[in-house]
């Protein structure tokens, strides 16, 4: 996976209803798919406080309508928490199982018959 330094960045309106929420996420993901020359793997959204509401037609339209993978955060605990590692951390490890990373690799499989591990008891 190559990293993208210049991500399209847009702005929506926190008050608008269900299909101005989608067609926003529209206009989203079709200028990506023009700029970038393909579909997005992620769409990431900054969401102003914890707005349920916003939160799950965001989430609707991509996982029913666009099939892409997505991410929404609350922009409070974005800029309250901007400096707390282990909000970062534990993000990034979502961001990273969605897109299908993976974060541990065990070295031998300690299931194989031939070379059993004992634990001890």
């Amino acid at each position: 996976m190559k990293i993208d330094y210049n991500p399209v960045v847009m702005y929506g309106n926190f008050n608008a209803p269900q299909q101005s929420i989608y067609r926003d996420c529209d206009e989203l993901f079709n200028r990506i798919t023009r700029e970038k020359k393909g579909p997005p793997e992620m769409l990431f959204f900054v969401i102003k406080g914890k707005s349920a509401i916003i939160y799950e037609h965001v989430k609707q339209y991509c996982d029913t309508v666009k099939g892409v993978q997505s991410q929404a955060v609350d922009g409070f605990n974005v800029m309250k928490k901007g400096g707390d590692r282990s909000y970062h951390a534990n993000l990034l490890l979502k961001v990273n199982s969605k897109l299908g990373g993976t974060t541990v690799v065990l070295e031998t499989n300690f299931t194989d018959a031939q070379n059993p591990t004992v634990l001890p008891t």
